[in-house]
């Protein structure tokens, strides 16, 4: 995978920064491998920002993805996905969300966040995973 991936572990989620030249294969492991740190960190919450992967995917590109996002992460996870504005149609998250994953698209941190650590109370799932409380870092190229 042509990804370069860091990520950080907060006490409330985990940020993941993605850079390189996007296609499906490669976002179907990087989906997979976004799940394994967020499982690793015992999180729920997710920020991933993707304005530095370079690529047009295609509409059914998009909505591939969108299912494998519902397919690995379910809706036990919250997943804020930041992207460039000129580049989201929603159709990845309206694949996603249809299938039952709780996840948005939006253009900004600050949107990101607002919308992903906003207290829910119908998020009976919490933030954070009580058995992995710790804090990690990690960096990795997938």
């Amino acid at each position: 995978m042509s990804f370069n991936v860091s990520s950080t572990v907060y006490p409330d989620h985990v940020r993941v920064d993605a850079t390189g030249d996007c296609s499906l294969p490669q976002v179907f492991e990087f989906i997979e491998n976004v799940k394994n740190l967020v499982v690793e960190a015992g999180r729920r919450h997710v920020l991933i920002d993707i304005r530095g992967v370079k690529g047009s995917p295609s509409d059914t590109d998009l909505f591939y993805a969108g299912k494998q996002v519902a397919d690995v992460f379910g809706s036990r996870f919250k997943i804020a996905i930041v992207h460039p504005s000129q580049r989201i149609t929603s159709l990845g998250q309206m694949a996603a969300v249809n299938r039952g994953a709780r996840v948005v698209v939006v253009p900004t941190e600050d949107e990101a966040f607002e919308w992903l650590l906003a207290g829910n109370p119908n998020d009976i799932h919490g933030s954070v995973i009580p058995a992995f409380a710790d804090d990690k870092h990690n960096d990795s190229s997938f």
